[in-house]
């Protein structure tokens, strides 16, 4: 725990902070990975008291219950970066947010 917080940190001050979708799809494929999943632990597995906290609790049952993978998840979020060119541009936590938002759609259904 305390070293995916200090990677988190660490990511912060680094440009790979500011990394667009289009660079994470350029990225080198462990780094990627690492990238997407450190992105959707800290998007879930963060407590936050804001209008999308169930959402992000649901978004994380999802995830669980599906069972992704680390591999999983880069294949899904690097396919919806790719089938949706609008989101290149975006920073890469919001795609990626984006991809698993899709992929556990709102109340399950």
């Amino acid at each position: 725990m305390k070293l995916r917080l200090l990677l988190f940190f660490l990511l912060l001050s680094s440009p790979a902070g500011a990394m667009t979708a289009a660079e994470l799809l350029d990225a080198e494929k462990r780094f990627a990975t690492g990238y997407i999943f450190g992105a959707v632990e800290y998007q879930t597995g963060v407590a936050f008291n804001d209008d999308f906290a169930a959402r992000r609790q649901e978004i994380r049952q999802c995830l669980l219950s599906g069972q992704f993978t680390s591999d999983a998840l880069y294949v899904t979020v690097t396919a919806f970066i790719r089938n949706h060119p609008g989101t290149r541009q975006n920073s890469a936590v919001r795609a990626i947010v984006q991809a698993v938002n899709e992929i556990c759609p709102q109340g399950g259904k």
